[in-house]
């Protein structure tokens, strides 16, 4: 197992080492105008949209985004991958303001770097004050320390198809929402045949932990026509689960909970006619009715993108949830104690109360899923022919399956939990020595 420390370590080493080579980048900068936002300055910079989504968390974890106004300085370090450019350092710079600025993942020779923003006497332009080089920051690479593998016994399944893959996984120990992403995955694989026919063979890889009910998938290899398609379930730095080929490119899946237990669902998607306008409308989103006042919760994680006034919204708060995901929730009464532009909300938390502000004839949310710039239907499919309205408790989606490809220091984190693993299949007798490394211990 000694032997197994140093020879993952040194791959990692490897890896580090060819990214540092690769860590010149390209600075930019730009004033933001007034109305513009740090989103539209990143997709004018060509940054990724899962970089951009990643970076305004980390943003907004520190500083609200409502602090940024027009004539802000903000500064970029920018390094070129597969369909865009990666984010390494952000630098903020409040114009003449006591809150001079921040700046994250910003080092010499590849050392990351955090500034806080302090108070201080204002100065002309709004000098950037004196940066503080740490060692723990999230924006930093992947770490000798960092956990890759999950400690626990490997338990390889192999089985034939015989009707639905969504079916079968879901007997051999996925969750829904588990199994309905690989099913994603297998329709963005253009080499698989759709559906997959009976007798296909499939390979899980699992870990079991101690004291945990349910393993956790690792590895799945479907054979067709001679040919592997293997997908790595992994999970990044931010604890969200990947799916992704050994490119790093494939599919995060966004578990979502309901907004209003127990709602009485009045109205669902499609076509119906308007209750306050009486003519012809398609209902892109879903009217959940609850008592005036009944809290409302965050159906993902994210950050706030907007709360106020929307027009027919009345009162209603916009969240991004992910890279191409964003939730509305409309004709609040009121938000959230301390809700504000920019803030980060995790999933569950109160973000505000039931009314029938804006276009509604009662006490109702109005709640929208958004997915890649068009809204989709809120409820099951399946939910949507069996139940009939009125029902309840209404079923929403379980989850919003979104595509990823991971890049940067989150790559090589992926590279080097695949060659970890494939070191732990090699030695001898895997199948029964439970896995004690891990993580990526330095070499002694």
């Amino acid at each position: 197992m000694h032997r197994f420390h140093r020879s993952v370590a040194a791959l990692l080493l490897f890896v580090l080492a060819a990214s540092a080579q690769a860590f010149a980048c390209q600075q930019v900068s730009t004033v933001l105008g007034q109305g513009e936002m740090l989103d539209g300055v990143f997709a004018h910079w060509g940054v990724t949209r899962s970089d951009a989504f990643v970076w305004g968390q980390k943003i907004a974890h520190r500083m609200p985004l409502s602090t940024l106004r027009a004539g802000d300085h903000i500064e970029a370090c920018l390094v070129p991958v597969h369909g865009g450019r990666h984010l390494v350092g952000v630098r903020i710079v409040h114009k003449d303001r006591h809150f001079r600025g921040l700046a994250l993942g910003w080092g010499v020779a590849g050392a990351p770097v955090r500034t806080i923003a302090r108070n201080g006497p204002p100065g002309a332009g709004g000098q950037l004050l004196a940066a503080v080089l740490t060692s723990n920051d999230d924006t930093a690479p992947v770490s000798a320390h960092t956990p890759i593998l999950p400690r626990g016994t490997p338990e390889d399944i192999s089985f034939m198809l015989a009707h639905s893959l969504t079916a079968e996984l879901e007997a051999r120990h996925f969750d829904p929402v588990m199994a309905s992403a690989v099913k994603d995955w297998l329709h963005v694989d253009s080499n698989l045949p759709q559906p997959l026919p009976p007798g296909t063979l499939v390979d899980a890889l699992f870990i079991r932990e101690p004291g945990v009910r349910e393993p956790d998938l690792v590895r799945l290899t479907v054979y067709d026509a001679g040919r592997e398609h293997t997908l790595y379930r992994f999970r990044d730095a931010h604890g969200d689960t990947v799916l992704a080929d050994a490119d790093g490119q494939g599919l995060m899946p966004i578990a979502l909970v309901t907004p209003l237990p127990w709602a009485r669902l009045t109205s669902g998607w499609g076509w119906r006619i308007n209750p306050v306008l009486h003519i012809p409308e398609f209902h892109k989103g879903v009217d959940l009715a609850a008592p005036m006042g009944t809290p409302i919760h965050a159906v993902a994680s994210g950050r706030v993108d907007f709360f106020g006034w929307h027009g027919y919204y009345g009162k209603m708060v916009e969240l991004r949830n992910g890279p191409d995901l964003v939730t509305r929730y409309g004709h609040m009464s009121r938000y959230a104690r301390g809700l504000r532009d920019g803030e980060m909300v995790r999933a569950g938390q109160v973000i505000g109360y039931v009314g029938s502000t804006g276009l509604s004839t009662g006490p109702h949310l109005y709640f929208e899923i958004w997915l890649h710039g068009k809204r989709i239907d809120p409820l099951r499919i399946e939910a949507q022919a069996a139940v009939k309205p009125q029902a309840n408790p209404v079923k929403l989606l379980p989850a919003v399956v979104t595509p990823v490809q991971l890049d940067g220091s989150e790559l090589a984190r992926f590279h080097a939990f695949r060659l970890a693993l494939q070191h732990v299949l090699n030695a001898p007798g895997n199948a029964s020595v439970p896995i004690a490394a891990a993580t990526l211990n330095p070499m002694p």
